[in-house]
């Protein structure tokens, strides 16, 4: 099985088109980077995608690095029954198996043309409150429904992610795409966890696999044209409405018990209850549902609504992706190009600029002279924020999904950053004390008393992680969790970045004192100036003194 390049190694690559790419249209293409020039890899899955601009189109360049079995067999009959049902929901793709050089070595790319609009969680961001866009979308979304259902084609991973609303619906990302010429039951992905069956497995794989997710979307967004505030309450930035914990146990899940309170959607929410409990071979079609059709047999007790004197309790978290402590700093370097659900308690808020005056932002879990996990956010990343960063975000509990960045080792102090960038203001949530403990399985916790030096917050949380236990200790300055690597294109140009003390005003505010801690002192030489008018000085005594 083919072992493909790690983020880094496909950063680098990607940052030369000329020679990486074998497609003429990327050769003269320009790769979407951040302030510092380093490219924007998005993901999920197997691959890594990159947005390449050229001769005014723009495509999606989707870089493998995980194996899947079968992967250009796969792309090509995909590409056939596409192709054939016609462009109306689908962007133009082709799989090239020798697409990129890297390391001296070619690997397969996808190109896709890039789909103009917003992802659904984006646009849900924006107008969740417009109860006009919603039924819009829900009408465009029973149109897609049924569109797939003609053609014997499942996307398979319907989500905030693969949708794009924009002048028309999108779907992108076809990777676990079903389509007649495939055999059944042999999927390679189960799709996202906040939009499939409880039950689903890859033995699934099939032309109904969409059926759950069509229906989850249409009750989620009627639910939200009647009562927005259900948006700001239930949505982590990974769904809409329910999340994977919900499915898992809908006669203890708030959001259920909240939603069935609306006169209008209540008998779907408890039809949708009884689809959880079912197998995913039992699903209906969205029609069938709607209608009240062949509907799994089952009662299930729906906890009182949340306004109710005695509301479920929270059920056990399902995240999206795998959810991490963000002090535990090994298994997150395992974990470079994943992604994944971060939760840590902002220790730092580093306000800085770039050599081109350009803001950025990093929210520290830890010490930044330690081996520590941290948010990174760009100029781009801060323009999409509600709220700009600020120092009031110290000592609160946050949840980030996205993307491990490739590690950036500084030499100089001995310590090793791994981050994930905000490129989307869904991919970071304020949370408490209390549900930062329930996502990382911590039992029995309580927010806890002020310690000296810290939040009152911060007790939670020590000594726990993911199962209990202790995590590893973090390595401190000069104590590297594993050699240096040699340094690539993107830590030079991470090296870059103007020292702290040197750094522009926050974005919005004034730096304040006792803020972001700055590096260690360091020894002032005699400038550059002095030794040159020092040296003016001595020739024109020299030119005195030869003349007399």
């Amino acid at each position: 099985m083919t072992t493909y390049p790690s983020m880094d190694q496909y950063n680098d690559a990607v940052q030369h088109p000329q020679t990486a790419f074998s497609d003429p249209a990327l050769k003269s293409g320009k790769v979407a980077a951040n302030g510092l020039g380093i490219p924007v890899a998005l993901g999920g899955g197997f691959a890594l995608t990159y947005s390449v601009a050229s001769s005014g189109r723009r495509y999606a360049v989707r870089c493998f690095h995980k194996a899947t079995n079968g992967l250009e067999d796969r792309y090509a009959k995909i590409s056939r029954t596409l192709g054939a049902a016609g462009s109306q929901y689908f962007v133009g793709f082709q799989y090239q198996p020798t697409g990129i050089l890297v390391n001296g070595k070619r690997y397969p790319i996808v190109r896709m043309d890039w789909a103009e609009g917003d992802t659904l969680g984006n646009h849900l961001e924006a107008h969740f409150s417009d109860s006009g866009r919603l039924n819009r979308l829900r009408a465009d979304l029973q149109s897609l429904q049924r569109f797939l259902w003609q053609k014997s084609i499942a996307h398979g991973d319907l989500q905030n992610g693969n949708l794009i609303v924009g002048r028309d619906l999108r779907l992108i990302d076809y990777d676990g795409v079903f389509v007649s010429d495939l055999p059944k039951g042999q999927g390679t992905e189960i799709g996202h966890k906040h939009f499939q069956h409880p039950k689903r497995t890859e033995r699934d794989f099939g032309p109904d696999m969409d059926r759950f997710s069509f229906i989850v979307l249409d009750i989620s967004l009627r639910a939200l044209a009647e009562r927005p505030s259900l948006f700001q309450k239930f949505s982590n930035g990974e769904n809409v409405v329910f999340t994977a914990s919900d499915y898992a146990d809908p006669a203890n899940s708030v959001a259920f018990s909240e939603l069935r309170s609306l006169p209008s959607i209540a008998k779907d929410v408890e039809r949708l209850a009884q689809v959880c409990t079912a197998e995913p071979s039992r699903v209906p079609m969205l029609e069938d549902f709607l209608a009240g059709r062949n509907i799994p047999a089952g009662v299930i007790v729906l906890g009182r609504p949340a306004s109710a004197t005695t509301a479920p309790s929270p059920t056990a978290y399902i995240g999206a992706f795998d959810v991490l402590d963000a002090r535990d700093f090994t298994a997150m370097a395992r974990r470079i190009g994943d992604r994944i659900e971060l939760i840590g308690e902002i220790v730092e808020v580093r306000m800085a600029s770039t050599r081109q005056g350009k803001p950025y932002v990093f929210l520290n879990f830890g010490n930044w002279r330690q081996n520590i996990a941290k948010i990174t956010i760009w100029s781009e990343g801060i323009a999409k924020l509600r709220n700009a960063p600020s120092s009031s975000w110290k000592g609160k509990w946050v949840s980030v999904t996205g993307l491990v960045d490739a590690p950036y080792t500084n030499r100089r102090y001995g310590y090793t950053h791994l981050s994930i960038t905000i490129t989307d203001a869904s991919q970071i949530r304020f949370i408490d004390a209390r549900e930062a403990a329930r996502r990382l399985g911590v039992r029995g916790a309580e927010p806890t008393a002020a310690r000296a030096g810290g939040s009152r917050n911060r007790g939670l949380l020590d000594g726990l992680k993911p199962g209990g236990g202790t995590p590893p200790p973090v390595p401190r300055r000069g104590t590297p969790s594993s050699p240096p690597a040699p340094k690539t294109l993107n830590q030079a140009l991470l090296d870059q970045l103007r020292p702290p003390g040197q750094a522009s005003p926050p974005v919005g505010q004034s730096p304040r004192p006792g803020g972001a801690s700055r590096p260690p002192p360091q020894r002032k030489g005699i400038p550059p100036w002095v030794w040159w008018i020092g040296g003016i000085c001595l020739l024109l005594l020299w030119l005195w003194i030869k003349k007399r």
